[in-house]
């Protein structure tokens, strides 16, 4: 209570949305070496930043959303399990937690017995994925689901992280183990196939 009888915190009132966290580490380097030393308020902002988009990626990846959950949150554990063995090059930090999350998502996949693909084959996969983020649905999205579904996989891998994920041209490359100019390559092919679907 503060001198006004007014419970401390009360400037927060029901409805009122909380100011985002400050971001405590902005570079590169200071976030992973506060990772390393276990710091919470890194982990904390790893989370934050990445764990949607963790999820997002399984999801697309099995179409299953309690399998996204279950990969989303085993990426995490991995990540501090394995935090001391990770040595920062000048890669972002998300490059070494989406291998994680690829290899947990490669893993589950095999464990479900199923052949690995994307689930964008399946229409009702990518709508699950755009109504948890609150976008709605539309016939023109099932269509680019069905087509993205029929391109090879290196295809959809590029287009995944970079319209899926919002990647940058940088850390697609890094997470797929391409130069920049390979991936701007794969992307315009890609996108090449995809209109070829579509004007199907």
């Amino acid at each position: 209570m503060d001198e006004s009888g007014e419970p401390q915190n009360a400037g927060l009132r029901m409805g009122e949305a909380a100011a985002p966290e400050p971001r405590p580490f902005e570079r590169e380097e200071d976030l992973a070496a506060a990772l390393a030393s276990l710091e919470p308020r890194a982990w904390r902002q790893l989370f934050q930043e990445h764990h949607q988009r963790v999820y997002n990626y399984a999801y697309v990846r099995t179409g299953n959303a309690a399998d996204a959950d279950d990969i989303a949150a085993n990426v995490f554990i991995e990540a501090v399990r394995g935090i001391d063995r990770f040595q920062y090059r000048g890669a972002p930090v998300a490059a070494w937690l989406f291998r994680i999350a690829h290899n947990e998502t490669v893993d589950h996949l095999k464990r479900r017995k199923r052949t690995e693909t994307t689930s964008l084959e399946h229409p009702e996969a990518a709508e699950g994925l755009l109504a948890r983020d609150g976008f709605g649905t539309s016939d023109d999205m099932r269509d680019v689901s069905d087509a993205l579904g029929k391109l090879k996989q290196e295809h959809r891998d590029v287009l995944m992280l970079r319209l899926v994920e919002g990647r940058s041209v940088n850390e697609t490359a890094t997470l797929l183990g391409k130069t920049q100019g390979a991936v701007k390559v794969m992307q315009m092919r890609a996108l090449k196939a995809l209109r070829a679907r579509l004007d199907k």
